[in-house]
């Protein structure tokens, strides 16, 4: 018997190492996916109106106890028209979209929309969940 009668190449590629890649990208995937939209938890009501994207907008959130946030980030009432002249000035911030809880009453989303005017931002959007 002949050396080559005994090695045959194979026609056949070897997927086994790009299966093992491809496991290992969507395990990456599905941990990262839930910390990439950490945000406020709220309760939004719904709406048939447009989504908003715009790279120069900060998010204003009010939750149902009534705290705020500016991002992710806690801030006092009084201290948002500040901040967000801060930001107008630093990041170029033109926009803010509010969200808020559906039970927060209306009295309190008027004086935050007082609060954004007051820190010069005059583009202001207000954010719902899409009706069904």
């Amino acid at each position: 018997m002949s050396r080559r009668e005994r090695y045959e190449t194979s026609a056949q590629m070897n997927l086994t190492s790009m299966v093992d890649i491809l496991f290992m990208l969507l395990i990456i995937v599905m941990i990262t996916a839930p910390i990439m939209h950490a945000q406020v938890d709220l309760s939004l009501p719904k709406s048939s109106a447009a989504r908003i994207t715009d790279e120069n907008r900060v998010t204003i959130s009010i939750k149902a106890d009534g705290t705020t946030y500016i991002g992710k980030n806690v801030i006092q009432e009084e201290q948002i028209s500040k901040k967000l002249w801060e930001l107008k000035q630093t990041k170029n911030i033109t926009s803010v979209a509010l969200r808020a809880d559906k039970t927060v009453k209306y009295e309190t989303i008027m004086r935050i929309i007082g609060h954004i005017k007051e820190g010069g931002i005059e583009d202001l959007g207000l954010v719902a969940l899409p009706e069904k």
